[in-house]
């Protein structure tokens, strides 16, 4: 009974530090560089300074060019989209989209 114990109250930390880290999820602002929409998502490339990412949400109307801000939710490496039938090497899954 012990073990179940310890293991319960391991688990009910690992949980929350999860959530704590996805409620505490970095904010990510740039250019849209490039934009589609499948299956209920919108992809979309964001020039942030420097750096480039492709971001993933729940379907928004974006265009080349557009300012937007995406607050994140977690990464995913080599995801592949049925829908599109493109893999993305990294690939930031976020909970919304929005115009600047």
């Amino acid at each position: 009974m012990k073990k179940f114990g310890l293991k319960l109250v391991a688990s009910a930390a690992l949980a929350l530090s999860a959530s704590l880290a996805w409620a505490q999820g970095g904010i990510h602002q740039g250019t849209v560089l490039d934009t589609m929409n499948s299956g209920g998502y919108t992809y979309v490339q964001i020039q942030e300074g420097d750096k480039q990412l492709w971001a993933a949400g729940p379907q928004v109307e974006l265009q080349k060019g557009d300012k937007v801000s995406v607050i994140s939710a977690g990464w995913m490496k080599d995801f592949h989209s049925k829908t599109l039938n493109r893999t993305f090497a990294d690939l930031l899954f976020v909970s919304k989209i929005t115009k600047d």
